[in-house]
């Protein structure tokens, strides 16, 4: 849409011109730099970035949404965002699918995931209906980009089917998950070690062999929220949730945060070529407003508010064409 422009005087199109090389002078900002911020409120907009499609149970709809409204929502803004760039708002459709053109990109693992893949589906503007009758573990694929790539939706608790999925898919990108279904730490690091990184290094070999850029990427997990209903906003410190958490414990969430250094620590000293560690926990811990309308579910988060899993997929393709 082009804006009317209004009268420039020589000051404020020297502001203009400085404001523009300020932004050309911005790096991507690394992952670690994303991590650390805040949520902010962003600007209002004409209506929802999409509207879920009715059926997706799990993935429930935001309390309150209206389709016709004007839209207003949080935003990640990452603490140097001054400094380095991060599209925290909207999926530039022309920007991702020149990125993932001719790629294969799959997000399997939990629940979570399955939010992830549907959130992104939605922004890319290809949705897909889901069955009348959602089987345990489904399996969606959406045909992204006017068809030019795949987007991948595998719903795998405990991830038994990442070699099926990379022989019948052959994926560029593969982002995991093992998630909210707790097992003990040593069932974690035996089935990774035995099942899960195995499977990768075959890939990772494999896309060697055929000149492929792959990526292998790992989700951290985010636990719950006890007592979720009484949130209205993002919280402020990361402590004081896990403080929350920790003190009123149910579901093993007061565990995920050792999970999650577990498994990288894990990943870091395997025999895998790469990987890239896609840190959820610092950000969405900070939301304890952003649970689903049902009272007696802390852990999903609702559609159409949270996509920032979807942010970050697409920051993760700037970062690796550079």
């Amino acid at each position: 849409m082009r804006l009317k422009s209004a009268p420039q005087d020589a000051t404020s199109t020297t502001t203009t011109r400085e404001v523009q090389e300020d932004t050309e002078k911005r790096t991507l900002c690394t992952m670690e730099q994303l991590v650390q911020g805040k949520w902010t409120m962003g600007a209002e907009k004409d209506k929802p970035p999409y509207i879920p499609t009715p059926g997706e149970r799990q993935q429930k709809t935001c309390h309150g949404f209206d389709p016709s409204a004007r839209w207003q929502d949080w935003e990640w803004t990452p603490e140097d965002h001054s400094r380095c760039d991060f599209l925290n708002s909207d999926i530039d459709s022309d920007l991702f699918c020149s990125l993932a053109r001719n790629k294969t990109i799959v997000i399997q693992g939990d629940s979570i995931s399955f939010d992830h893949f549907l959130s992104l589906s939605h922004l890319l503007g290809v949705p897909v209906a889901p069955p009348r009758a959602v089987p345990k573990d489904p399996l969606r694929v959406s045909k992204i980009c006017n068809g030019t790539s795949m987007l991948i939706g595998k719903k795998d608790f405990h991830l038994q089917q990442v070699g099926r999925i990379i022989k019948e898919f052959h994926p560029d990108v593969m982002i995991l998950n093992r998630g909210a279904h707790y097992v003990s730490d040593e069932q974690l690091i035996q089935h990774l070690n035995s099942t899960v990184i195995p499977h990768i290094v075959t890939w990772q070999d494999e896309c060697v062999l055929e000149k492929k850029d792959c990526h292998f990427v790992w989700r951290s997990t985010v636990p719950g929220h006890p007592h979720c209903t009484q949130f209205t906003k993002p919280a402020e410190s990361v402590e004081e949730m896990e403080m929350m958490i920790a003190t009123s414990p149910q579901y093993n969430w007061d565990k995920f945060k050792g999970q999650n250094e577990l498994v990288m620590d894990l990943l870091s000293g395997s025999s895998l070529t790469a990987f890239n560690m896609f840190d959820g926990y610092p950000i969405n811990i900070l939301r304890p407003d952003l649970h689903g309308p049902a009272h007696n579910d802390c852990l999903h988060t609702c559609l159409p508010r949270d996509n920032i899993y979807s942010f970050i997929t697409l920051h993760l393709l700037r970062l690796w064409s550079e």
